[in-house]
């Protein structure tokens, strides 16, 4: 008996797709984790504040309201979780968005190239220090936390030179207020990061209640810095939509059929229509 070996059809016969207001992304992406770890860090004060005073005296650190006590633990790491797909798209965004304005400057490819690191590593840093508690791997922990924000503020960095050196800047009065807002929250932004292992090593050495309030004071306004910069995207794309779908092969062939015979038929010629078979994608 021979059995007769056939293609699998694929599935999906047409397009599912999901279109999202660039609105829903910003608030998904930008403001869930900085509302969320401001939620956790408020949540310790109000509900745990005998844990939190008998802790330090001082600010906890941000490590220990998203990362140590619970129930805050298991919140944080279902809004990391669920802002993770959204902020891919950020990453697409920037790097399609700065693609487009590319020009042949050597300089300006391997700035690009190295942002488009960077947009990747911020996150990966974010994920280490949420996973990655401060008590069991302090060390990873705390390489953790530095690799977020190290890279967050070369995302900053990167982010206002190629805005302005691709001729985005330009584009638009809206795009100019943008920028000179990131320029200033790059400035201060860096100038806080820099405070972070100066007051930390202080008080490791003094013991000053001061210095680890202020410690976890520069880590909350970060915070607040990340979802603020990553927010003014809204503005860099305006009337934007996102859709995130499938395709089958099957669905695109049979489109391209349509859209050849369409040609023949209009012409009255049969060779646009070879033409095109040529080109369609088969289903294997």
């Amino acid at each position: 008996m021979v059995i007769e070996k056939k293609s699998m059809l694929p599935p999906l016969d047409d397009a599912v797709a999901h279109s999202q207001r660039f609105i829903t992304i910003v608030c998904l992406a930008a403001f869930l984790p900085g509302l969320g770890c401001y939620f956790c860090v408020a949540y310790s004060f109000f509900f745990q504040l005998d844990t939190v005073l008998n802790f330090t005296h001082a600010f906890p650190p941000v490590s220990y309201s998203i990362g140590i006590w619970k129930p805050q633990r298991y919140i944080w790491l279902l809004i990391l979780f669920v802002h993770l797909p959204p902020r891919i798209i950020f990453i697409v965004l920037y790097r399609r968005l700065f693609y487009t304005f590319s020009h042949e400057a050597k300089a300006f490819e391997i700035t690009l190239k190295f942002y488009a690191l960077t947009l990747w590593l911020e996150p990966s840093g974010l994920i280490l220090v949420s996973v990655i508690d401060i008590k069991s791997h302090f060390i990873i922990h705390a390489i953790a936390y530095a690799m977020w924000i190290i890279f967050f503020n070369f995302n900053m960095l990167l982010n206002v030179i190629l805005t302005h050196f691709s001729g985005f800047k330009q584009t638009h009065p809206k795009v100019v207020k943008v920028w000179w807002f990131k320029l200033l929250m790059l400035i201060s932004g860096i100038a806080i990061s820099i405070s972070t292992p100066f007051t930390y090593f202080y008080f490791l050495k003094h013991c000053n209640v001061v210095a680890y309030t202020l410690f976890s004071v520069a880590e909350c306004i970060m915070v607040g810095y990340n979802a603020v910069f990553y927010a003014l995207s809204y503005y860099e794309f305006p009337s934007t939509r996102i859709t995130v779908g499938v395709r089958s092969k099957a669905s695109l062939t049979s489109r391209t059929f349509s859209t050849t015979s369409t040609v023949q038929s209009s012409t009255g010629s049969n060779s646009s229509y070879e033409k095109g078979t040529n080109h369609i994608p088969r289903s294997t």
